[in-house]
């Protein structure tokens, strides 16, 4: 073939999984920045390709050793994912796709450089292999984090080709500082996969089968009220005699923990929102609910017992959905049969007061106000008093061990970063803060945001934009919809957990992190099939 047919070749296969990036390819006007010359032809007779600096990717004596060589130390026998800086002729990394667990992802400099090696090298059954996917590093993090999952391709490792590196040195930099960052935010989403999953697994199937159960009333909010969102920070103390004298003008939306705060002070919230799934969580909830106009706002992935008590309470229940793949697939399910299903709502940080601020958002309420969210420990405190943790720790107290010591524990169990003389603080209530920062920055709605703060109201934020139309209102009218049906759902979940089915595959994965913590399940060497397997068991019980 010549040059232009070869070409064009490998557009057309590279638009199957990267049509994007073909189009650039195919739309480039020159490759004066390619970093890639015209190759060379080998003593073997194939041809090596050469960067502009005269250098050979390959030896031009026996390039088949080099590209032999250049996967050694690498167990193919293994699961991998592999990250090869270059494409070179690619016969680095032909020997390794022939290996069905093996998943490659070649990064090249720019879409020149691609376009330049394009020209000269057949790559057609290269690009439509399902294990091979390529990018340059412009898209390189979001290539990366799409394309990278543990749970099935266990093991990760990059390589480059010397010359390459040499003469790319800062593209090659570049990529290893984007895969370090990128694998940093994997791993800390592995962690606490691992550790959750089963018990995210667990929660979701149980709050599925209450939300088949509970009346489908439609919402309607005050939305001309202040929407006040209570954290349980210390300086909420200061904040109870404010929002005691301006109850009637507020709709109170409670966190979890600050709850029974409001409830020892003799306030009951119009709303309470909770996120976590542990079993310790719904110590928060061990009281009797006073109160049974509160609506309960729960994840589909928070403690099960807190929705159930709710509804044998006579509390309204308001499910709605974060990013779980369990809850995607019940969505999908849900939109099939025409079926209601919960909003989403955003609980990315980890943090219930951006979620219950995100709540109150969707809900319609414009003016907020933030109560609670200190984000730190102020005066020595953890918390703001009447929290499940002081009768907890007082009941735990010794002469030796006093309820104030426990606190200290507490409050110092990771390193501290002082802020001023009363008030420290966490790397991860840091994370907390700026993803407060972060939601309200990316906000689309009409929105003013007030932080009780010293005894008075502080506008923290002021956006100017209108909430686009496609996003209102999220807490669509539920008699528009068939109730969720839990029993149908269950029967087709087991079914295809039971048949191992693909389409599934995704919805398992953070079980198969815990699989992988506990010793059930190695992503480098077993099947998925065996986490498939022990799902089937958790959804039959």
């Amino acid at each position: 073939m010549t040059h232009n047919e070869i070409f064009k070749a490998n557009c057309k296969a590279l638009k199957i999984n990267n049509p994007d990036l073909a189009e650039i390819i195919e739309n480039l006007k020159d490759t004066d920045n390619s970093c890639y010359s015209e190759p060379a032809l080998a003593k073997t007779n194939e041809k090596v390709p050469i960067l502009k600096d005269g250098k050979a990717l390959f030896s031009v004596y026996n390039p088949e050793r080099d590209a032999d060589n250049f996967l050694s130390g690498v167990n193919l026998s293994e699961k991998q994912f592999i990250a090869v800086s270059s494409l070179a002729n690619a016969a680095h990394i032909k020997k390794a796709l022939q290996y069905q667990n093996i998943q490659i992802l070649v990064i090249e400099k720019n879409a020149e450089s691609a376009a330049t090696l394009f020209e000269h090298f057949d790559f057609t059954d290269l690009l439509k292999n399902k294990n091979f996917s390529l990018c340059c590093i412009s898209e390189l993090e979001a290539t990366f984090r799409n394309l990278y999952i543990p749970q099935l391709y266990g093991n990760f490792s990059h390589k480059a080709l010397r010359p390459w590196v040499q003469y790319n040195q800062k593209e090659e930099e570049h990529i290893q500082n984007i895969l370090r960052k990128c694998l940093e935010s994997i791993s800390a989403d592995y962690s606490v996969q691992a550790h959750f999953a089963k018990v995210w697994q667990r929660n979701i199937l149980r709050n599925l089968k209450t939300l088949s159960a509970i009346n489908t009333n439609n919402l309607e909010f005050p939305i001309t009220k202040r929407a006040a969102i209570i954290g349980a920070g210390p300086s909420l103390d200061d904040g109870i005699s404010f929002l005691k004298e301006n109850r009637e003008s507020r709709y109170i939306i409670a966190t979890d923990t600050a709850w029974r705060i409001l409830l020892q002070n003799g306030i009951s919230a119009d709303a309470v929102v909770t996120i976590d799934g542990q079993n310790i969580s719904y110590r928060h909830f061990i009281d009797k609910f006073p109160d049974s106009r509160t609506l309960f706002v729960a994840d589909l992935c928070s403690h099960p017992a807190i929705a159930e008590k709710a509804q044998k309470n006579g509390n309204a229940v308001q499910f709605f959905v974060s990013n779980h793949p369990l809850c995607l697939f019940a969505r999908q399910y849900a939109q099939e049969h025409s079926q209601y299903f919960p909003p989403e709502i955003d609980t990315t940080s980890g943090t219930v007061t951006v979620a219950a601020l995100d709540f109150a958002v969707k809900a319609g309420f414009k003016e907020i106000e933030l109560f609670g969210a200190d984000f730190a420990y102020t005066n020595s405190k953890a918390y703001a008093k009447g929290s499940y943790l002081d009768p907890t720790f007082e009941n735990d107290s010794t002469t030796i061990n006093s309820k104030e010591t426990a606190f200290n524990a507490l409050m110092f169990r990771t390193p501290v970063i002082r802020k001023d003389k009363s008030t420290v603080t966490t790397e991860v209530l840091n994370r907390y803060a700026s993803a407060l920062d972060n939601y309200l920055n990316n906000c689309h709605a009409k929105l003013s945001v007030y932080k009780y703060s010293e005894h008075k109201l502080i506008p923290i934020f002021e956006s100017k934009h209108s909430e686009p139309e496609k996003n209102v209102p999220i807490f669509l009218p539920k008699t528009l919809y068939k109730s969720f049906d839990y029993a149908d759902f269950i029967v087709r979940l087991l079914n295809l957990l039971e048949n191992h089915d693909p389409a599934l595959t995704a919805a398992i994965l953070p079980l198969a992190a815990w699989c992988e913590r506990t010793g059930r399940y190695k992503s480098s060497s077993d099947s998925i099939e065996s986490v498939f397997e022990y799902a089937y068991k958790m959804a039959k019980k």
